[in-house]
């Protein structure tokens, strides 16, 4: 029964490699197996599941709609087993495991990176990835398994049906612009006139419409001139010219102490958000990632 189990992850390996590069012959290349070997794989799981798998062509093979069903859960499957064998590893090495974190916008956060540094550096030995990227590749590795954790802000354009929100800490965003910037010479400035400077943004769904209800503008009315998915990238925006934009006070509390940005005073109502740590609902969570996520939610 071992056995077959362990050519079923071969085939669903073989089966991912057409997908992935379109070529049986390619995949026979990645997979480091002769054509043969691999077609033969990949007729035997079409043979078991009583469908076909793939379109094939002079131009390569493409997955029908079972192909992409199937693919769906073989990426999910073989990512759950690739993580399993590996926290049995660190587990016979004497740790607890491996646990995959996604971060976004909090990536310069002193908080996050303090508290994977503790659990680095913890007893319990775990080991841990952290992986930077946009909100909404980070979702879409957290829905295939690719990702144990995300450590973001809740928004509401989210679909969490599928998904575990646990709030670790209170985000508290502040309008800042560099020293210098003319529209510090105003005194106050009226949430409508805001618009009237060009505008840095987190790049993000919904974040223009977020922006024109924040300041009370009309459909057709915006002043945003970059967005960038880099809160480093946004702040260095923010430092090198005459923008302003909406930062967590947290990552910017230096800039501020030194005098390198500045608050914009204004009538703008107080925007905060809460950070969390999503995790899929449906899914076994190892004892790693319980520790990962009670210590997170302490040191946040």
């Amino acid at each position: 029964m071992l056995g077959e189990d362990i050519m079923q992850i071969r085939q669903l390996r073989h089966f991912l490699a057409a997908v992935d590069s379109g070529s049986m012959t390619l995949a026979s290349m990645s997979q480091n197996i002769t054509q043969p070997t691999l077609s033969r794989s990949i007729r035997t799981l079409e043979e078991d599941l009583g469908v076909d798998l793939f379109e094939r062509g002079h131009r390569g093979v493409l997955p029908t709609r079972y192909g992409q069903l199937l693919a769906t859960h073989a990426r999910s499957i073989l990512h759950g087993f690739d993580q399993a064998v590996a926290d049995v590893g660190a587990m016979r090495a004497g740790g607890l495991g491996h646990v995959r974190i996604g971060i976004g916008s909090t990536a310069t956060d002193p908080r996050v990176a303090h508290a994977v540094a503790q659990l680095a550096m913890s007893p319990d030995n775990i080991t841990l990835a952290v992986d930077y990227d946009v909100p909404e590749t980070q979702f879409a590795r957290l829905r295939r398994g690719e990702l144990d954790a995300i450590i973001d802000t809740m928004r509401p354009d989210l679909d969490t049906g599928d998904l575990n929100f646990k709030p670790v800490a209170h985000v508290s965003m502040v309008l800042v612009a560099r020293a210098g910037h003319p529209i510090l010479a105003q005194g106050e400035v009226q949430r409508r006139d805001l618009a009237r400077w060009p505008w840095a943004i987190f790049n993000q769904p919904n974040a223009e419409v977020f922006y024109r209800g924040l300041l009370g503008l009309d459909e057709e009315q915006q002043n945003i001139r970059v967005r960038s998915s880099s809160p480093t990238m946004l702040r260095q925006l923010l430092l090198g010219g005459d923008l302003i934009g909406l930062m967590n006070r947290v990552e910017v509390e230096d800039f501020l102490a030194d005098g390198r940005l500045c608050e914009v005073p204004t009538d703008m109502r107080r925007v905060e958000t809460t950070l969390c740590v999503i995790t899929r609902r449906r899914t076994y969570m190892s004892g790693a990632l319980r520790i990962v996520i009670k210590a997170l939610q302490m040191a946040l």
